[in-house]
């Protein structure tokens, strides 16, 4: 539709360090095995929409990039990377567990769910300075498909990022309600208006193309638990974003 551009936003797959509940931040982590096959469930589904896309785009961190690419392979358009649609960058926690961060920074992650909106990580970026490195490429993009549909693969952090910022959502609020929360491969559907500069938000983290719903608890979460909790208690909210 002339006027508007409509965007598939989606996580990437999931990953060892996913599972390990691990910070994983802009290191370069492969897709799982579970992962590569959530990957080729949403390029089948996306395949399957009724809508031709354009373009791809993806984040140049390897599991992003692994997961556009089979997109692309399904939808036949071949990924654009950039590296502003990367993950946070989580400087000195990058590797670490949830549990390792709490031992070598005693109430860091609490302070840093706390203040989403000002906490900068240690050696690394702030939620702030990721909306804007996200917003500026994903503004970019759109741009440059008036009329057209789009995909972009990005991550967890980054496109909860996005998507306060493009609805101008209150950060701290909308950071604790976990209202913008994806699960790997999850899908987000939004139509862009270029007259009004505005967004309509379509579809919210989809997952009908995988057997259930992947986790949507992160560590990004202010409780901290050991990593080999059964799944007979449920999710724990370390399960890795970043």
């Amino acid at each position: 539709m002339p006027g508007r551009t409509l965007v598939y936003l989606v996580r990437h797959g999931e990953t060892p360090w996913n599972v390990e509940r691990r910070f994983q931040g802009q290191l370069n982590v492969e897709l799982s095995p579970a992962g590569r096959k959530q990957a080729e469930a949403v390029a089948g589904w996306l395949a399957g929409r009724p809508v031709k896309f354009s373009a791809l785009y993806s984040s140049d961190l390897r599991r992003a990039a692994e997961t556009a690419v089979i997109i692309g392979q399904r939808i036949g358009v071949t990924p654009v990377l950039d590296p502003r649609l990367r993950e946070i960058n989580v400087g000195e926690w990058s590797g670490l567990l949830a549990d390792e961060v709490e031992k070598k920074y005693p109430g860091a992650l609490v302070e840093w769910h706390e203040r989403i909106d000002r906490f900068t990580i240690p050696g690394g970026e702030s939620i702030p300075a990721v909306q804007k490195r996200v917003l500026e490429a994903y503004r970019a993009l759109v741009d440059r498909h008036d009329g057209e549909a789009i995909v972009i693969v990005s991550h967890g952090a980054a496109l909860s990022a996005l998507l306060v910022a493009m609805h101008d959502w209150d950060l701290v609020e909308t950071w604790h309600s976990r209202k913008t929360r994806m699960g790997n491969t999850g899908v987000t559907v939004v139509s862009f208006d270029h007259e009004s500069a505005s967004h309509d938000l379509l579809a919210l983290n989809l997952s009908e193309h995988l057997g259930e719903p992947s986790s949507l608890e992160t560590t990004m979460d202010p409780r901290i638990r050991p990593a080999a909790t059964s799944k007979s208690e449920g999710s724990s909210p370390n399960d890795s974003v970043v």
